[in-house]
């Protein structure tokens, strides 16, 4: 049946395995570290993806004004126990889309490295919306802590 290895007590045919898959996993590092040519069509296929994207501020920043748009309109329903008009998400997309060709500020504002892009769409859809509600919803307004027209988080 199996042998035993004399100085380890081991079956050899276990230990031909091993070495068969330590061999494997030596052999799939290299070539995964050899790989040039596969990074070249994920990099393309990134790029074609990327430069498809529907608007200017989704294609330089990647990000979703929708979304974000979303999360605020939803921290303000969460925070009041109340909803908003269905509609309200979307007109602060449409303003981050409105302004982020023509504005070089808010231009400047989302494009910033790491998180700060989004950091700053987030405040300035809570900065929005706060004089949204000032001007149509002022009940609701006047829930909210000062800080969130500033462009703050409102507070858990």
């Amino acid at each position: 049946m199996h042998e035993t290895h004399p100085e380890r007590g081991v079956h050899a045919a276990s230990t031909s395995a091993n070495q068969a898959a330590s061999e494997f996993i030596q052999a799939f590092r290299l070539r995964a570290l050899k790989r040039p040519e596969g990074r070249a069509p994920l990099r393309a296929a990134f790029r074609a993806w990327r430069a498809s994207l529907p608007t200017a501020l989704e294609r330089d920043t990647l990000l979703t004004p929708e979304w974000v748009a979303e999360s605020v309109v939803q921290e303000v329903e969460r925070f009041l126990k109340a909803d908003l008009p269905d509609a309200f998400a979307e007109r602060l997309a449409a303003k981050a889309h409105y302004l982020y060709p023509r504005h070089k500020h808010f231009h400047k504002g989302l494009n910033r490295p790491g998180n700060r892009g989004r950091e700053n769409l987030l405040m300035f859809m809570r900065h929005w919306t706060a004089g949204w509600l000032k001007r149509e919803r002022s009940a609701f307004y006047k829930k909210l802590p000062w800080s969130f027209a500033d462009g703050q988080r409102l507070p858990a």
